[in-house]
């Protein structure tokens, strides 16, 4: 009995330092990375390219807005007023012909996120904070 005993705490022991061990080794792996941008969608640089009225050089927001839609300027509008200026990107306004939408466009003129009405303004701020870069 006393041999069982000794000989379990002994297998205890080792486990324990075997776990620590190899945690200490595998377990330092690096977290997932959170993604760049928190649009509902989002594309790559040069997967989706933005019209060519929507300016290059600085970031821009294509808005595509339904026509019955009354909060959806508002909520674009509040959400903007938000950044500081230097961070203001050109806005343009289009039509929608179903639900309205908003596309982020980054410097280059690429198409990087999307989100549908309504949507979380702490999202769209961040995102355009992450292409103003």
């Amino acid at each position: 009995m006393r041999a069982a005993l000794v000989a379990l705490t002994a297998a205890t022991v080792l486990g324990v330092a075997g776990a620590t061990v190899a945690h200490a080794l595998v377990g330092r792996s690096a977290p997932p990375a959170l993604p760049d941008l928190h649009g509902q969608v989002s594309w790559k640089p040069g997967t989706r390219i933005a019209p060519a009225d929507v300016p290059r050089g600085r970031t821009a927001v294509l808005a595509l807005l339904a026509p019955r839609c009354r909060d959806c300027l508002a909520e674009l509008r509040y959400t903007l007023d938000q950044l500081p200026a230097r961070l203001q990107p050109t806005v343009v306004r289009r039509a929608a012909t179903g639900t309205s939408l908003l596309l982020l466009v980054d410097k280059q003129g690429n198409v990087r996120t999307g989100y549908a009405f309504p949507f979380q303004p702490v999202f769209v701020d961040g995102d355009l904070r992450t292409l103003a870069r």
